[in-house]
């Protein structure tokens, strides 16, 4: 991977693209037709649309392309949440990777999540239907981590915590998850986190154990710089040189 990406600092600011209000509207109205069609006609639209296990006889392959779009039509306070960080985080990562790079990497990690859900989906515990964004958003906030580990986010709009310890914490939560098979969404969103990563990092820079050693390296000596300061001393008539803390 090159170096310089670790460099990027930002913000998190809403300052969403173009790309980014247009993704926001299209998700919004088709939630809102969602939500028409399901409670006021009565047509069970999430139920044909939403992602079944290849064993389930409800199995059909257009769900594959179809449920991200569809989410919880009892839940819109998830509606809002999956909004919500795609409004915080895809506008910075999307400026940062730009645009060209920002779309595959979002759907890739939301049908590449579809595929290993797919692969475990004949497991108890995870043999469940599945629809919505979080796989893809998951890998933006933790690709955003690794873009600026740095940033102070403020969890839950109170807590301060650095980017790093968010993304961290997320890929920790949902392997948690897949582990004790009490998310049955787990396996796509651990999936979607991986192949999100994957495409960001570059198959061949992420297989190279060297490269990933002398990033380590880096990083680790970018920790250390940042705990010290240079300080010019003001000379004084003696003409001594300055001096350095």
């Amino acid at each position: 991977m090159n170096q310089d990406i670790y460099k990027t600092r930002f913000r998190i600011t809403p300052n969403l693209t173009e790309t980014g209000k247009r993704l926001m509207v299209l998700f919004s109205l088709i939630y809102i037709l969602e939500l028409i069609v399901e409670h006021w006609f009565h047509f069970p639209v999430v139920e044909l649309l939403q992602l079944y296990p290849f064993e389930d006889e409800r199995f059909m392959a257009f769900q594959f392309f179809t449920h991200p779009f569809i989410q919880h039509p009892a839940s819109p306070f998830n509606f809002l949440l999956s909004l919500l960080l795609f409004y915080f985080f895809a506008g910075p990562v999307e400026r940062s990777i730009g645009t060209k790079r920002f779309l595959p990497f979002f759907f890739i990690a939301i049908y590449g999540g579809a595929l290993c859900g797919l692969c475990f989906s004949n497991i108890d515990g995870f043999n469940l239907p599945f629809l919505g964004l979080m796989p893809g958003l998951l890998a933006t906030l933790v690709v955003f981590g690794l873009l600026s580990p740095e940033s102070m986010i403020l969890l839950f709009f109170i807590l301060p915590v650095k980017a790093k310890f968010i993304s961290y914490g997320t890929i920790l939560i949902v392997f948690l998850g897949f582990l004790s098979k009490t998310s049955p969404g787990a396996t796509y969103q651990l999936g979607g986190i991986l192949l999100g990563y994957l495409y960001f990092n570059g198959f061949k820079n992420t297989l190279e154990s060297n490269r990933l050693y002398l990033n380590y390296i880096y990083r680790q000596q970018q920790r250390k710089k940042s705990r010290f300061k240079v300080i010019d001393g003001e000379k004084n008539d003696k003409g001594d040189k300055p001096t350095y803390h």
